[in-house]
């Protein structure tokens, strides 16, 4: 009886396994600019797009990012905070991206002014979703996030 019991479980696990070490991947793939704009559409205070020549002297002060590694991007700023996506060719580089984001976060801390500002930037954070990688330091960090995760995940 206690070995139908343990092959009975060893099967269910076999069974579930491939399903609970999916990969994340995204429903959608749009450029960075669009879900950028889905975030400017409910904050207003983030419509200042960088060009991306801007946008590279942020994370490339020292000319050490390698920007290979990103299909495109976008950087959204206000004097209330900063949003950054990016799309990258492979998930495989979400890492890199995402040092690089953390590095930008740093600097952000850094230079925060007031105390609003300093909030959003202690509270900034980087996440990832697939071939995705992103960071919001604002107050309404939250928000931001579900407006980019939900974009990605809608089908």
């Amino acid at each position: 009886m206690f070995k139908r019991f343990i092959i009975f479980v060893s099967i269910i696990f076999i069974m579930v396994l491939p399903f609970s070490c999916a990969k994340k991947e995204p429903a959608q793939n749009p450029d960075s600019d669009i879900l950028a704009n889905k975030i400017s559409e409910k904050f207003n205070d983030l419509s200042v797009s960088l060009d991306e020549g801007k946008a590279k002297e942020l994370f490339d002060e020292n000319n050490d990012a390698d920007f290979s590694k990103i299909e495109n991007f976008s950087v959204k700023q206000s004097e209330y905070g900063e949003t950054g996506i990016f799309k990258l060719y492979s998930d495989v580089n979400a890492d890199y991206v995402k040092a690089m984001a953390a590095k930008r976060i740093l600097k952000l801390q850094a230079e925060a002014g007031g105390l609003d500002n300093q909030a959003a930037a202690n509270n900034a954070e980087v996440r990832s979703y697939g071939n995705y990688v992103y960071y919001v330091s604002h107050g309404e960090k939250d928000k931001i996030f579900k407006i980019i995760e939900d974009e990605l995940q809608e089908k």
